[in-house]
């Protein structure tokens, strides 16, 4: 009997569905094969610094005044203005609960993307300075029309002035984002902001390195922002940095690891145990494409296409080895086993769909399906461990990330495939096998990243000299930072999301499916929501519990923040597809670039021997990937920031 599909898209399906997730490079900085750890809009929050916080204020409260700039259309066209931000910070009433507080003196003058900018802010600011968020209490009073993230560096700057006890120059304000490493990001808007800086007094202002041209709506061409600032009275002054937009907003010097340093290097036992691990990924992708092998020829010519990439991995994995490139060559080599795994089992059901119908390849993905067995297994092996060092529990929070991720991916295949048996009748059969495949891929992917967690464990646990720190500092960083996951998220929600469904005319609902299928960042940072909230009761409470937490807020905040960058501060364009076509502020990806490489670089060498190896492989792959294309830039941007993440709270958890 030839096994052939019944149309044309069932090809285009498998292979876009093999791509999208397993098949550019995306996918494995999405998936962040987790070597050493796992890996990507509610609120960005930076992890502590390494360096020794200065001294707060004795005032137990104290407060700053910032005037964050804006633009909006009106029926007259583009026009910019100020509003003014009172920043107040306070020693707690109640330690160890953080409260955030937004007050508003316009009906609608704020909306919920500036409060997310907010928690940013807050979180991003006492990481840097090596403060405990919840011993104080924060709130934001805006005077005016405000929302968005594009004041997200100025604010995060108020909190800081406030934190340290310093002024805000009333004559000098800023625009643009921040990111987990302190990065200014791009924004649009830019030269009616400037008009704005000038109608309310503004003799200097900040903008995003790389972003010296800017779009103006009103004149629908690139101009030179310097020159404008030149023309109306405004010094236009590009930044690359929360540390270096500090001292010309404040005057002072905010404090932070010495720039410079070589490359971090993975000690010798590490680069064995990964090694090893590297292997047995070569070992899995031989496994799957035997079994691949044995299925009928028409359905091996199905998926020709996807094999073909896994071969490719293959090959670059074993190249990778023999250049000593041991994170690159495992990125590569599971990145080619989940390939050829996913390939395979959607082969299989794909046979038995053709063979015997959606019952019996229904039948066929559930017999095979062992993922949620496997899973057990690990969490129950990772609440037996005992960690010792700070580098042991900063490794516990990687492989957690990836179990979090698990979980949801998970439950998004069991609503697939129950949809499919509640609505078999109304769909046709392209609908049916797209949903028994996307299910299928899924699965698969549930099951690497426990193999993720497996590995993590195997080869990060042992290092470090500093003592593994008391519950209760672990669980105060992980609902920070959980907090700032969240708050990302939800800002690419409001932002991105809302856009693009207005852009295609797909309900936002359906836009977010569509996004999981096209982003595959998106997708584990949604399946890492889904998948903490069941995990937390069967883990329970205690360090297990902080650990749940910090690894998913860790992995969802890192994979936001690179979604955020890419459609918003890059200005991704996209097809009604989703795919994306062009970037408008492409240049500042480069920027970007060097900064993230020069402070993950500088934060893991001030750690030392107590950063955990995590750090040093994300950042290893961070370097392979910034010379290549947008997408490959961006996926090191995820990685670089990756790297940030884990060593800022590595010197937050080892300092007093």
């Amino acid at each position: 009997m030839s096994i052939k599909p019944k149309s044309s898209m069932l090809l285009i399906l498998i292979v876009a569905l093999l791509l999208s997730a397993c098949g550019t490079p995306a996918a494995p900085s999405a998936t962040t094969p987790t070597a050493v750890a796992a890996d990507a809009t509610a609120t960005p929050a930076v992890a502590p610094s390494p360096q020794p916080a200065t001294a707060i204020p004795a005032a137990a409260e104290h407060t700053v005044q910032i005037d964050a700039l804006y633009y909006r259309s009106t029926k007259d066209g583009a026009e910019g203005g100020t509003s003014s931000i009172q920043v107040r910070v306070q020693r707690a009433a109640k330690p160890g609960e953080l409260r955030v507080g937004f007050f508003q003196e316009e009906v609608e003058g704020t909306g919920q993307q500036w409060q997310s900018s907010g928690w940013i802010a807050v979180l991003l600011g006492s990481m840097l300075q090596g403060v405990n968020p919840t011993d104080y209490e924060f709130s934001f009073s805006s005077g005016g029309w405000i929302d968005g993230p594009s004041a997200g560096g100025l604010m995060t700057v108020g909190v800081l002035a406030a934190l340290r006890g310093d002024k805000v120059r009333d004559d000098v304000s800023m625009t643009g984002t921040v990111n987990p490493d302190g990065t200014i990001g791009p924004v649009g808007g830019i030269p009616h902001k400037l008009d704005g800086a000038a109608k309310a007094g503004k003799q200097l202002v900040l903008v995003p390195i790389g972003q010296r041209y800017d779009y103006d709506v009103n004149q629908e061409k690139l101009v030179d922002l310097v020159e404008v600032g030149k023309k109306i009275g405004v010094e236009v002054r590009e930044v690359s940095s929360v540390f270096e937009a500090y001292a010309a907003l404040t005057g002072e010097t905010l404090p932070q690891p010495a720039a410079g340093g070589s490359s971090p290097q993975m000690p010798s036992r590490v680069f064995d145990r990964m090694r090893a691990k590297t292997l047995e990924w070569i070992s899995r992708y031989q496994k799957s494409r035997n079994e691949f092998n044995a299925l009928p020829d028409e359905v091996q010519e199905l998926i020709a296409d996807s094999l073909a990439y896994a071969d490719e991995k293959a090959a670059e994995a074993d190249q990778a080895l023999r250049q000593g490139l041991v994170a690159v060559a495992y990125a590569d080599a599971s990145d080619a086993a989940t390939s050829a795994q996913t390939a395979n089992i959607m082969g299989q059901i794909f046979q038995s769909y053709v063979l015997g119908g959606i019952e019996q390849a229904i039948d066929h993905y559930q017999a095979s399906n062992a993922v949620q067995t496997e899973l057990k297994a690990v969490i129950a092996s990772l609440q037996a461990e005992d960690p010792h060092t700070v580098s042991d529990v900063l490794t516990l929070f990687d492989a957690y990330s990836n179990i979090g991720i698990a979980e949801g991916l998970i439950m998004v295949a069991d609503d697939q495939i129950s949809d499919l048996l509640n609505n078999a009748e109304s769909l046709t059969e392209d609908q049916v096998f797209e949903k028994l495949a996307t299910a299928a891929l899924e699965y698969a992917l549930a099951s690497v990243n426990v193999q993720y967690a497996r590995d993590a464990v195997d080869i990060g646990l042992g290092f470090g000299t500093a003592s593994a720190p008391q519950p209760e500092k672990i669980l105060q960083i992980a609902e920070a930072l959980r907090r700032a996951a969240d708050s990302n998220i939800a800002l690419f929600d409001s932002i991105i999301i809302d856009k693009y469904a207005r852009q295609t005319g797909m309900h936002p609902d359906v836009l977010k499916h569509a996004m999981m299928d096209r982003e595959p960042g998106y997708l584990f940072a949604t399946a890492s929501r889904l998948g903490i909230n069941v995990l937390s009761e069967e883990v329970g409470d205690g360090p297990e519990s902080a650990a749940l937490i910090f690894g998913h807020s860790q992995s969802a905040y890192a994979l936001s923040s690179s979604l955020l960058a890419k459609h918003y501060s890059l200005g991704a364009e996209v097809d009604d597809d989703l795919n994306v076509v062009s970037f408008q502020r492409e240049k500042a990806l480069g920027e970007m670039l060097d900064y993230a490489d020069r402070r993950a670089r500088a934060l893991i060498n001030e750690l030392g021997e107590d950063a955990p190896p995590a750090t040093m492989y994300y950042y290893e792959l961070g370097r392979s990937l910034r010379q290549g294309d947008a997408q490959a830039q961006l996926d090191a941007l995820n990685y670089f920031w990756q790297a940030t993440i884990l060593a800022q709270a590595g010197a937050y958890l080892a300092g007093d």
